[in-house]
C-alpha cells in the first residue's frame, strides 16, 4: 500500500470529516529468473549469482528470485513458496533460454501453468525468452569484440 502525497486533493466526503488519510493499493510483482539448472553446482551458483545482480538493479520488484526448470532448486514451484508471505498479486516468469526448444515452447509454459493452478490468487505471467530479446545479435558481437 502507498500512501497519497499530502498536499491539495478532492475534499473530504460529507459528513466524513478529516477522516484517516486515502489509501491506495499498489500491485505488488516478483520476478522469478527460470534458467535449466545443471549437476554442476558451480553453474547453478554463477546463475544465481546473476540473479542476484540483476535484483540490484530492479527496484520495481518485491522479490526477484532464481529458480530452475530441473536439475536444480529451487523448482519453479519452491520459488513461488519462498514469496508466499510476501506482498505480492503478480509473478513474472522469465526463461533464461537462448532457444525456443522443447523446454522453452512445452516444459515451462507447462510449470507456469501448473503453477497457476495451485497459486489461483497470484497472476503469474510468463514473459518471452531470453534468445528472442532485441539487442542480443550486438551484446554476442560485443562480448566477441572484447576477447578479440
Amino acid at each position: 500500500l502507498r500512501r497519497r502525497p499530502a498536499g491539495p486533493g478532492p475534499a473530504p466526503c460529507p459528513g466524513r470529516g478529516s477522516g484517516p488519510p486515502i489509501v491506495e493499493a499498489v500491485m505488488s510483482k516478483a520476478l522469478l529468473i527460470m534458467a535449466h539448472g545443471s549437476r554442476a553446482e558451480a553453474a547453478n551458483d554463477e546463475f544465481r549469482l546473476l540473479v542476484e545482480q540483476v535484483a540490484e538493479q530492479s527496484h520495481d520488484y518485491v522479490a526477484v528470485l532464481p529458480c530452475f526448470l530441473e536439475l536444480a532448486r529451487p523448482s519453479l514451484m519452491e520459488a513461488l513458496q519462498q514469496i508466499e508471505h510476501q506482498p505480492v498479486e503478480t509473478v513474472q516468469v522469465y526463461p533464461l533460454f537462448f532457444n525456443k526448444g522443447k523446454h522453452v515452447s512445452r516444459d515451462i509454459p507447462d510449470q507456469v501453468e501448473e503453477a497457476r493452478q495451485r497459486h489461483p490468487h497470484l497472476r503469474i505471467e510468463l514473459l518471452e525468452y531470453f534468445g528472442n530479446a532485441g539487442g542480443l545479435v550486438s551484446l554476442v558481437r560485443d562480448h566477441i569484440d572484447a576477447q578479440s
